[in-house]
């Protein structure tokens, strides 16, 4: 049966238009409540989770596979001479994780909405998980490509967060859903699964 060349480009002219609509939504999604960056982290403690819900081509993409979930980033919350920084693993030009204020984490043009969430774990415990985050940092691990949780020198921003909580006992018990991204398919963990754990409770 011949399929018409009018029928093809009828097809790619809805299709265009599907991209089209879903491409604006994101970008409604992106700026709206950007007025809330702005709060007072007085009393952030360390160990707290802070979400934001980012710009960048990744974001976009955990976006449309988490649809229920307002955020598409989480990190950890380390408090230093009283200044909040955030560390966690986004890519980058070196790949490497970061560790910045948390000013930074928030500025504009990386974030349009944010959250933060506290565990129920005591200060003691989430003094030492804050301590296996920066350790990430100073040993310079790397964003990992593949998001593969077998590796443990190579992790992802929900990876990060995982592992320096189950380095000392916590269960989390968040669980991997697929990721259809442009490079490939992967079973990843996303921040909405830490909002949905009984642990943490949002605060902000």
């Amino acid at each position: 049966m011949c399929v018409s060349k009018k029928y093809f480009t009828s097809l790619f002219i809805v299709f265009l238009m599907i991209v089209s609509l879903i491409v604006l939504d994101y970008f409604k999604f992106s700026l709206k409540n950007e007025a809330s960056l702005s709060s007072n982290f007085e009393n952030l403690h360390n160990g707290d989770l802070i979400l934001r819900c980012g710009r960048s081509t990744e974001s976009f993409a955990v976006y449309l596979a988490d649809t229920n979930s307002e955020f598409t980033h989480i990190g950890i919350i380390s408090i230093e001479n009283d200044i909040p920084y955030v560390i966690h693993a986004v890519p980058s030009k070196t790949n490497l994780i970061q560790k910045e204020k948390l000013s930074a984490f928030l500025n504009s043009k990386n974030a349009s909405k944010f959250a933060v969430y506290r565990s129920n774990f005591n200060e003691v415990y989430l003094d030492k998980v804050v301590k296996t985050a920066n350790s990430y940092y100073l040993n310079k691990y790397e964003f990992d490509t593949k998001y593969d949780l077998t590796t443990n020198t190579k992790l992802y921003c929900t990876e990060l967060v995982l592992k320096a909580f189950n380095n000392y006992g916590a269960v989390l018990n968040v669980k991997p859903k697929q990721l259809n991204y442009i490079i490939g398919k992967h079973m990843i963990i996303f921040p909405s699964e830490f909002t949905k754990a009984p642990f943490f409770t949002r605060i902000i």
